[in-house]
């Protein structure tokens, strides 16, 4: 019974202990990646089989060095032998150290892509080069994964990739920029670099026909479009093609001072109306927002001077998201820079969705000249505001949708000449999204380390483009993970609470408990041991 009771003693503290030494970040990591199955592959990739009529193999490139050092290794490992489990003899598995024989370059040449660890052996610290890659093999066709690291996103990567090896298609997404002097290439770097993998990009010149190749189109800011210019843009979507438009309602210039100026009339935003979703000529404001920063060089590196709260670059988080839409089901984060709310105006067979708004502290400014200076934020957070409420950022249409040309004639342009001839009126399977900012896909979003806003646009182009299945595994295991995230002031209050109490009072309490009982039982059992002798 004693050694019993010292035995439960025994656990109780070494679990509390534990539990001290735990990082809480960890904790609720595991416990997330457990609930959601992120290590267990999902029906869409255990039916895949269906889809390989040959062979396919998958090579794991992994250096010893690393499976001898950490654990990850070894869970994708198990997650490539699931895949082969259930693919009925179609997918093969081989595990490769690149450091034996000439696999180095075999898996160099294949595009798996060495790194660079610290290793410390014996108190010395040194380099080593590893690798951690996959190669998807199908007939002459290969697709890489060139550093394997995350195993939580990496079911998404092999299913799309084995898709896209053995159907040798991919998706393809063309980018119109409707504001004057914007550059792609210049501007919108980590959104190319985000879309590399997964999508091949096209640019789309404004008043061209959309490429007969492209799936989804994205339309970039709104300024220097005209009819002539959205004519084709019209027609793609009437017969069948899917566009995210990403639009404002005010300019703000940062060369000028941030003056910010109403946008008069507006064909995108007359077609976007048309279609069902308004887009304000206001700026919205929400007091759950980012700091301004501005870069500044220091001795040659980039860094970031950190300003005041700025109320109009609008950080969403998931607890004002559509939680049910597969694009927004497991959100990162949504950051929104001068926006414009959004107004639901669709009828008829056209079904729509607000897929993120502001909290319920948002308020609109629509009186020029609009107070848009970063050093005034603190000011506008602490007046009171009479239009306080949640306003829509961003919004899905889907089902029947009629041409905003309908009716009208076909527009021409002086010195251009086009083959178009006639107009398709309608279509009965429309998907469109609209976003109250043509800011948050540029790079623009580094000013407040928003990467998950290529997240948010990744998931916004596979729904569009009808990629619903490999979406859900990629947000099956997707989350939150800003220190930030919870917006509401009492439940943050809670959950602070809540930590302070396990950490600061629990947690010790239990560690003093443990020592007082394992006081009291040696104190016990040595009067007892005295009394007898």
């Amino acid at each position: 019974m004693k050694k019993r009771a010292e035995l439960i003693l025994f656990i109780l503290g070494l679990a509390i202990i534990l539990l001290a030494g735990l990082n809480s970040s960890q904790f609720f990591t595991r416990l997330d990646l457990t609930a959601n199955k992120a290590f267990s592959i999902s029906p869409v990739s255990k039916k895949l089989f269906r889809e390989i009529p040959e062979q396919v193999y998958l090579t794991y490139f992994v250096s010893d060095k690393l499976r001898k050092l950490y654990s990850f290794p070894g869970q994708i490992e198990d997650l490539l032998l699931e895949y082969a489990a259930y693919s009925r003899g179609k997918i093969r598995v081989e595990v490769v150290d690149p450091m034996r024989g000439e696999e180095a370059e075999r898996a160099q040449s294949l595009g798996v892509a060495a790194q660079q660890i610290e290793v410390v052996e014996r108190d010395q610290r040194s380099l080593a080069q590893v690798y951690t890659g996959i190669v998807i093999q199908y007939l002459d066709r290969h697709q890489t994964i060139p550093v394997a690291v995350r195993v939580e996103s990496l079911e998404y990567e092999l299913t799309s990739r084995i898709r896209k090896a053995v159907s040798g298609e991919e998706l393809v997404v063309g980018i119109l920029l409707g504001d004057p002097g914007r550059n792609l290439r210049q501007e919108f770097t980590n959104m190319y670099r985000a879309f590399s993998d997964d999508f091949r990009i096209e640019e789309v010149p404004a008043g061209q026909d959309v490429p007969a190749d492209v799936d989804v189109l994205l339309v970039i800011g709104n300024q220097d479009l005209k009819e002539f210019d959205l004519f084709p843009v019209d027609q793609f979507l009437m017969k069948g093609g899917r566009a995210l438009f990403a639009v404002k309602g005010v300019r703000v210039d940062m060369m000028r001072g941030f003056l910010a100026t109403k946008i008069g009339d507006n064909p995108t935003l007359d077609l976007l109306e048309a279609y069902g979703v308004r887009v304000k000529r206001e700026l919205v404001l929400d007091k759950y927002c980012q700091n301004f920063r501005l870069p500044t060089q220091v001795l040659g590196q980039i860094m970031w001077q950190v300003m005041e709260k700025y109320p109009y670059w609008i950080t969403v988080s998931g607890q004002y998201v559509a939680k049910d839409n597969p694009i927004t089901a497991r959100f990162n984060g949504l950051d929104l820079y001068w926006a414009s709310p959004l107004e639901i105006v669709a009828k008829g067979n056209t079904r729509a969705e607000v897929l993120a708004s502001t909290t319920p502290e948002g308020w609109t400014a629509n009186q020029e000249p609009f107070d848009t200076y970063p050093r005034g934020g603190p000011l506008l957070l602490a007046q009171p505001h009479e239009n306080k409420g949640s306003y829509p950022l961003a919004v899905s249409l889907r089902g029947e949708l009629a041409s905003y040309f309908k009716g009208k004639a076909i527009p021409t342009r002086e010195g251009e000449k086009r083959d178009w001839k006639s107009i398709v009126e309608q279509t009965k399977d429309a998907r469109i999204i609209v976003v109250g900012d043509a800011d948050f896909a540029s790079d623009l979003l580094q000013f407040t380390e928003a990467s998950y806003n290529m997240d948010f646009l990744a998931n916004a182009v596979q729904w569009l483009g009808n990629s619903e299945d490999l979406l859900s595994i990629k947000t099956r295991t997707a989350r939150d993970t800003r220190l930030n995230r919870i917006q509401d002031p009492a439940q943050r209050l809670r959950a602070v609470l809540s930590t302070e109490l396990i950490t600061l009072v629990l947690v010790p309490l239990g560690v003093i408990g443990f020592g007082i009982g394992r006081l009291v039982y040696r104190r016990k059992k040595s009067f007892i041991r005295a009394e007898e002798e």
